[in-house]
């Protein structure tokens, strides 16, 4: 009896030496650890055409031109390259910016067009899973949604609508007391661009996404979003006042990743507004000495390649959250797809955080 309780005595120490030791820091660390990215999926497509057409005839040759370079930019083949980067990095949370959906229907029909030519999302979804990757969209707000007649100078002309959108996708094959969506939200910015077109003005609308998310019991908020172009400051300016007032505005740890279209490497005045609003930079944090530049690798014709010039892709962060990594991935020429083409004219960065306790 005595032996027994001896051997009990001695089992109950060698316990509490085991599971009272202070686990190492790189245990706790690699635990805590959260994976973000951030891409957009433009092909280098834009409406800076619309504004310089002078009649019905050439607005409509415009249109048809956009979407007869979508079709160059070949949306299948770039969005599996930009699949194979996601299925690569397996982030835990992705932002995407210039979720595009094209449309078509017969001309000049009232009807909205329905007919889908290339749905961004959809196609990103489903190469994913052919990769094995699990990930589903969790936000996709809709934002521009516009149609337009388009001629073409060999094939019947056609209406065109083209929408925009962000979206966020998670992973699906994590534990729920892993990775737990608890709220999302979406919303327009009260501000946005206007551009004119035939002498009206067409409404360029921005907004965001968040995405409240438990990551082993702890809670932050996760924020994507896309700023208007870069002609226009002021209104990148008071996008970015609402970003800090809206989404942002949380005791929650947050983490902010977007296309800003303001140039961080040229101290952009919006950029620089997040920053003096307590946002801390990522990549300027682990790289001060490295331009991490992400823009424009490719023109408006896709089969251009550029080398880039501007860091308008970012992630920022505020709260208790440190940072492990972060990496520009798709700019490489290993990174082309097999027609020569770049995965968007934007580079991404994917980025690995730690949530402190």
């Amino acid at each position: 009896m005595r032996n027994k309780r001896i051997g009990t005595v001695i089992f109950s120490i060698v316990m509490t030496l085991v599971f009272c030791q202070p686990a190492s820091a790189h245990g706790n660390e690699s635990d805590r650890e959260l994976k973000v990215m951030t891409y957009s999926m433009n092909s280098g497509n834009n409406a800076s055409g619309l504004v310089i057409a002078g009649t019905p005839a050439e607005l409509a040759a415009v249109v048809g031109q956009n979407l007869t370079r979508e079709r160059a930019g070949n949306p299948p083949e770039r969005i599996d390259a930009l699949a194979d980067q996601i299925a690569t990095a397996s982030p835990d949370i992705v932002g995407l910016q210039e979720v595009a959906l094209w449309r078509v229907g017969p001309p000049l029909d009232p009807a909205p067009a329905q007919i889908v030519a290339y749905d961004f999302l959809q196609i990103l979804l489903d190469r994913l899973a052919a990769k094995g990757a699990h990930y589903s969209a969790i936000s996709v707000p809709t934002f521009l949604d516009v149609e337009l007649t388009g001629t073409f100078p060999t094939s019947p002309p056609l209406d065109i609508r083209y929408t925009d959108r962000i979206a966020i996708l998670a992973r699906t094959d994590l534990q729920n007391s892993r990775f737990r969506i608890e709220a999302v939200d979406t919303g327009d910015f009260a501000n946005n661009t206007q551009i004119p077109v035939l002498g009206t003005l067409f409404t360029l609308l921005k907004g965001w996404a968040s995405a409240d998310i438990k990551d082993r019991g702890k809670t932050y908020r996760f924020v994507t979003t896309h700023l208007g172009a870069t002609l226009t400051e002021s209104v990148q300016i008071a996008q970015a006042n609402e970003l800090l007032q809206g989404p942002t505005n949380t005791t929650l740890p947050v983490i902010l990743v977007g296309d800003f279209n303001s140039d961080a490497a040229a101290g952009g005045q919006a950029y620089s507004l997040l920053l003096n609003g307590g946002l801390t930079d990522v990549w300027s944090s682990l790289n001060p000495n490295s331009s991490g530049l992400t823009f424009p690798l490719s023109g408006a014709l896709p089969s251009v390649i550029l080398n880039p010039t501007k860091r308008l892709d970012l992630v920022l962060a505020r709260g208790a959250i440190s940072f492990s990594d972060i990496d520009v991935v798709g700019e490489d020429i290993p990174d082309l797809t097999p027609s020569g083409l770049r995965p968007s004219d934007h580079a991404g960065l994917i980025a690995t955080l730690v949530l402190e306790p």
